[in-house]
C-alpha cells in the first residue's frame, strides 16, 4: 500500500476507518432477521438454532469490529487466502472426501457474494472504472479492485471461522447478512467516488464499448402533447344534447327516435330539468295512436316452429368455433314453446306501450327507452351463444317493468337485474355449442326463471335477486366436484413448479462447490437435473420445514451423498483407496436408489444411469479383480497397472465426448418444471407421459381436423396450418393469456370451451379447465403449436352489460369527435 499513489491510499485508509461500522450494520441486520424468524417460527428445533445463531452474532460483534480492519487490510494486501472463491481442492485433498462442512462453507460464500451483488452493483461498477484508472490501467480490470467486496467477505468469513465451529450457524450469518451489509458498503463505495470524482479522476474504459451512456435519455420524460381539444369537445357535447332532446310526442312512439348519446346524457343525469318535467297531452296522444294502430292492425301469424328450427340448425354440420353468429335483435321471433306469449315481438312491443302510458314523468319514458337499446345492444353482441341473447331479449317485458320504478336502474353495478343478465351471460362463457346437452342443461333452467319473471306483472327486484341467487345455488351444486378435480390438479401443476424452482436453486448451489470441477459431464447432469429434484421434493415434503430453516436440515441425508458420489467418480483419488470406495458405495447406492424412488422413478428409468456410474467405478473394479487373479500379497494401495488404466479408457467410457452441461440459473428463471407420471395424469397431459425434463415439449395433445384446406395441404406437401396464414405470431396471441381467459380447445376430436386458471411465473406451462372439472395442461412449446394450427382459439369476452353501457360512451365520442373535426 505504501508504493501506491497518494489518492488511492487515501481511499483505502478511509474504507479501513470504516470497516467497523460496516461489519455492524451487518451484524445488526443480520441479527434482526434472524430473531424475525425466530418469532415466526413454530418449530422448537429451528427456533432454537435461529435464536444460538443471532446470539452468537452479538457476542462476537465487539471483538470483530476490533479486528476486521486488520484482517481486511491482509486481504487487499493478499495476505488472506481467497476462501470465498471456488478453487481447486489440493492433491491432498483430493485424497479423502471432502469434508462437508468445506463444501457448505464455500457454496454458502458463494452464495453470500452473490446475493450481496445487487446492493452493491451501480457503485462499484463506477469504482471498477475509477479505480482501474487511478491504478494506470488503460482499460477497465474489476479485479483488480482493492475494494471489491470479495476481500471484506474473505476477512470477515476468516473470523467467523475462528470464532464457530458449527458450520450451518455460519452459513446463517452468512445469508442474512448479505443485504444489509451490501447496502454498507454501497454507501461507503459511494463517498469513495465522490471523492475520486471531485479529484478529477476519469473513468477507464473497456476495451470494446457496448453501448453508449443512457443516463441522460432516462432522465428526460417521454410526454404526448397535450389535445387542445379535449376540454372544448365535453362542453361541445354537452350543449349539443339539449339540441337533440326528443319531443314528448317523440317519447310516445313505439319506435321513438332518441339519440344513443341523450340515452346517455340520461345515465349520468345531464339536462336534468328535461327529464324532471311531467309527460304532457302530446305524449299520451301519440301513446294511445300507437296502440290504437297495433290494435287495428293484423293479428301476428302462428310462430312456424319447424321454420325457427330450420333457421336454428342451418349451421349445426359445421364445428362449433366455426358457425357464424346468428343475428338476434329486439325484433327477432322466437320459439313459442320455449317463451310463451313473449316470443312474438308484437306482445313485447304491447308491453313497452302499456307501459309509457302509465308513465307519468320523462325521465320514465327515458328508462323505457334506455332498456330498449340496451336490450338491444346485448341481443347483438356475438360473444354470446344466440340463445341467451334470446333469452335476454325475451325477458324485456320485466326489465320494463322495472324501469318504470326506477329508469336509471341498469346503471348501478349491484342492481339485481342487471346482476341476474351479467350472471347469465358469463356462466354461458363455458359453453361453446347451442346443441350440446351440456348447454341444455345449464339453458333449461335459466329459460323457467326469466319466464317466471315475465309471469310476474308487478315484478320487482327482490324478484330478480331470487332467481339469481335460486340460479347461482344450482350452478354451485354443479361446481362442487367439478372444483374438487380443479383444485386436484392444480395442487399437483403447482407443486411441481414449486418443485422445480427450489431445483434449480439447489442446481446452481451444488455448482459453486469446489468438488464438481473435473466431475464427468454425467455425474454433473444427473447432480443438476434428477438430483436436484430429489433434494427439492425431500425439502418441500420435510413436516418440520419452515421459512429460513433449510440450512439447518438435510432430510433423507440426499445433500450429504453429493460428496460422495463426487468423489467416487475420482478415478486418481479412488484407485490410492480401493477399500474406502468398496465401503462407502453400497450405503451411497442405497440413498440414491430412495431418492430416485421418492420421484416416483421406477429401476427401469434409473438404470443408464447406474450402469454409467459402474463404468466409471470400472477401475477400483478392476484393480481388485486382477489383485484377486494374482493372489496379491502385498494388500496395501497401489496404482492400476497402466494396461488395465488403458482397457477402461479405451470401453464405453461415459463422459468421454459429453459436453459439460450448466445448471439452471435461479436468477433468470429456468424451463419447465418436471413432473412425475401421476403428477401428469392428475394436471391433464393427455398423450404420452414421458419423464424427463425436456420431453414435454414433445407433446401435442392433439391432431388438426380434418378440414378442406387442411386436407389440400396434406397433399402438397405437408403444408404447415401456419403457412395458410392462420395465425403465424402465436407468441403474441399467448401473450393476451391470462388467468380467467376463455379459449376454444380442440381435444380428442371434440372443441371444448376450456378457462385458463394457472400459468406458470416463469411462462412454460398452462392449464386449463373445460366443463367437469376436466384439466388440461400443456407447455408454452404446445401452445404455441395448437395456436399456430388454430386448434388453440381465444374467445372474446368480458361484462355484458357493460359492454353495452359502454357502446353509447362510444357512439358519444364519435359524435364530439365529428362535431369539433
Amino acid at each position: 500500500m505504501s508504493t501506491s499513489p497518494p489518492l488511492l491510499r487515501q481511499c483505502l485508509q478511509l474504507a479501513l476507518a470504516d470497516a467497523p461500522a460496516l461489519l455492524k450494520r451487518g451484524v445488526e441486520g443480520a441479527v434482526e432477521r434472524l430473531q424475525q424468524l425466530e418469532a415466526s417460527s413454530t418449530e422448537l428445533g429451528v427456533r432454537q438454532a435461529l435464536a444460538t445463531a443471532a446470539q452468537g452474532l452479538r457476542e462476537q460483534q465487539p471483538r470483530w469490529e476490533r479486528a476486521i480492519a486488520a484482517r481486511w487490510r491482509d486481504a487487499i494486501e493478499g495476505r488472506c487466502a481467497p476462501v470465498s472463491q471456488r478453487a481447486a481442492l489440493s492433491d491432498s485433498q483430493f485424497l479423502s472426501l471432502v469434508d462437508d462442512d468445506t463444501i457448505a462453507d464455500t457454496m454458502a460464500s458463494a452464495r453470500w457474494l452473490q446475493d450481496l451483488q445487487p446492493q452493491v452493483e451501480t457503485e462499484l461498477a463506477l469504482l471498477d472504472s475509477l479505480m482501474s484508472s487511478l491504478q494506470g490501467l488503460g482499460t477497465i480490470q474489476a479485479d483488480r479492485n482493492p475494494l471489491r467486496p470479495v476481500l471484506f467477505l474473505d476477512a470477515w468469513r476468516e473470523l467467523m471461522q475462528q470464532a464457530e465451529p458449527d458450520a450451518t450457524v455460519r452459513q446463517a450469518w452468512m445469508r442474512h447478512s448479505a443485504q444489509p451489509l451490501g447496502l454498507a458498503l454501497g454507501d461507503l463505495y459511494q463517498r469513495v467516488n465522490t471523492i475520486l470524482q471531485r479529484a478529477q479522476v476519469q473513468e477507464a474504459g473497456y476495451r470494446v464499448r457496448l453501448a453508449v451512456d443512457g443516463g441522460a435519455a432516462h432522465s428526460r420524460r417521454a410526454s404526448l402533447p397535450e389535445s387542445p381539444q379535449d376540454g372544448e369537445g365535453s362542453e361541445d357535447g354537452a350543449r349539443s344534447i339539449h339540441g337533440e332532446l326528443p319531443s314528448q310526442s317523440e317519447l310516445g312512439r313505439l319506435q321513438a327516435s332518441v339519440a344513443q348519446r341523450v340515452l346517455r346524457a340520461f345515465l349520468e343525469e345531464d339536462a336534468q330539468p328535461f327529464f324532471d318535467q311531467p309527460l304532457g297531452s302530446s305524449y299520451y296522444r301519440q301513446v294511445a295512436q300507437a296502440l290504437a294502430e297495433m290494435a287495428a292492425g293484423p293479428a301476428p301469424a302462428p310462430v312456424d316452429e319447424s321454420v325457427l328450427e330450420q333457421r336454428r340448425r342451418r349451421y349445426s354440420d359445421l364445428p362449433a368455433v366455426d358457425r357464424p353468429a346468428r343475428p338476434v335483435d329486439i325484433g327477432t321471433e322466437l320459439s313459442e314453446q320455449g317463451w310463451g306469449a313473449f316470443a312474438a315481438p308484437q306482445e313485447r312491443s304491447r308491453v313497452l306501450l302499456q307501459l309509457k302510458q302509465q308513465a307519468q314523468r320523462a325521465e320514465q319514458a327515458m328508462g323505457l327507452e334506455l332498456v330498449r337499446t340496451l336490450v338491444n345492444q346485448v341481443a347483438g353482441d356475438a360473444q354470446l351463444l344466440a340463445p341467451v341473447r334470446e333469452a335476454v331479449v325475451a325477458l324485456e317485458p320485466s326489465l320494463l317493468r322495472l324501469a318504470l320504478a326506477n329508469p336509471r336502474f341498469f346503471n348501478e353495478e349491484d342492481h339485481p337485474a342487471r346482476r341476474l343478465v351479467e350472471s347469465v351471460a358469463q356462466r354461458s362463457f363455458q359453453y361453446n355449442d347451442e346443441f350440446s346437452p351440456a348447454f341444455d342443461s345449464f339453458f333449461q333452467p335459466v329459460q323457467a326463471a326469466f319466464n317466471a319473471l315475465n309471469e310476474d306483472e308487478h315484478v320487482d327486484e327482490t324478484a330478480f335477486a331470487l332467481a339469481q341467487s335460486g340460479l347461482q345455488r344450482l350452478w354451485q351444486e354443479q361446481d362442487d366436484d367439478a372444483n374438487a378435480l380443479q383444485e386436484e390438479s392444480l395442487h399437483a401443476i403447482r407443486h411441481a413448479d414449486e418443485r422445480q424452482a427450489l431445483a434449480d436453486q439447489v442446481a446452481w448451489d451444488l455448482s459453486l462447490r469446489p468438488d464438481v470441477h473435473g466431475a464427468p459431464p454425467v455425474i454433473l447432469e444427473f447432480l443438476y437435473g434428477p438430483w436436484s429434484l430429489v433434494i427439492a421434493a425431500a425439502e418441500l415434503a420435510d413436516p418440520q420445514r419452515e421459512p429460513g430453516s433449510q440450512a439447518f436440515r438435510d432430510p433423507g441425508g440426499y445433500r450429504k451423498v453429493v460428496s460422495q458420489l463426487l468423489w467416487s467418480v475420482k478415478k486418481d483419488v479412488t484407485l490410492k483407496r480401493p477399500a474406502q470406495l468398496f465401503e462407502m458405495v453400497p450405503g451411497m447406492l442405497s440413498t440414491l436408489h430412495a431418492g430416485l424412488e421418492l420421484l416416483g422413478k421406477t429401476r427401469e428409468e434409473t438404470q443408464p444411469f447406474f450402469d454409467a456410474l459402474m463404468r466409471l467405478h470400472q477401475p477400483v473394479l478392476a484393480l481388485r479383480r486382477a489383485r484377486s487373479r494374482s493372489d496379491a500379497v502385498n494388500s496395501s494401495s497401489s496404482p492400476l497397472e497402466a494396461g488395465s488404466a488403458h482397457e477402461w479408457r479405451d470401453g464405453s467410457d461415459p463422459d468421454e465426448s459429453a459436453p459439460t452441461p450448466a445448471p439452471p440459473d435461479p436468477s433468470r428463471g429456468g424451463g419447465q418444471p418436471w413432473l412425475a407420471r401421476h403428477e401428469l395424469e392428475a394436471a391433464g397431459f393427455q398423450d404420452t407421459l414421458p419423464t424427463e425434463n425436456g420431453e414435454l415439449d414433445e407433446l401435442c395433445p392433439v391432431e388438426a381436423p380434418r378440414t378442406d384446406s387442411t386436407e389440400e395441404a396434406g397433399h402438397d406437401g405437408g403444408i404447415e396450418a401456419a403457412d395458410l396464414g392462420w395465425n403465424k405470431d402465436a407468441s403474441s396471441v399467448l401473450a393476451g393469456l391470462h388467468e380467467g381467459r376463455w379459449v376454444d380447445l380442440y381435444s380428442h376430436q371434440e372443441w371444448l370451451r376450456a378457462q385458463l386458471i394457472w400459468a406458470s411465473a416463469r411462462g412454460t406451462l398452462f392449464m386449463f379447465v373445460s366443463r367437469g372439472g376436466r384439466s388440461h395442461s400443456m407447455t408454452r412449446r404446445v401452445c404455441e403449436r395448437l395456436v399456430s394450427r388454430r386448434l388453440l382459439r381465444l374467445v372474446a369476452s368480458g361484462p355484458v352489460v357493460e359492454k353495452a353501457l359502454s357502446s353509447l360512451a362510444q357512439t358519444q365520442a364519435a359524435a364530439v369527435e365529428a362535431e369539433t373535426a
